[in-house]
């Protein structure tokens, strides 16, 4: 029973230590995810910008020249 004891005991503390890695790994895919959707949104305006400023010139050069 010693050595099933043993084993039983490893098992639950690799089990825990599995529990602690998925944690940690959570933990970083939430962080990354937070990363890419303001790398995200910032493009979004930046694209939105570049848009205005287009049609403004095109309008500008429309009704100047």
């Amino acid at each position: 029973m010693d050595k099933r004891t043993r084993t039983l005991s490893m098992a639950h503390s690799r089990i825990d230590q599995v529990e602690k890695d998925v944690v940690e790994i959570k933990t970083e895919i939430k962080i990354q995810f937070k990363d890419l959707y303001n790398r995200i949104k910032r493009l979004e305006a930046i694209l939105i910008v570049i848009t205005g400023a287009s049609l403004l010139l095109l309008l500008r050069m429309n009704f100047l020249g």
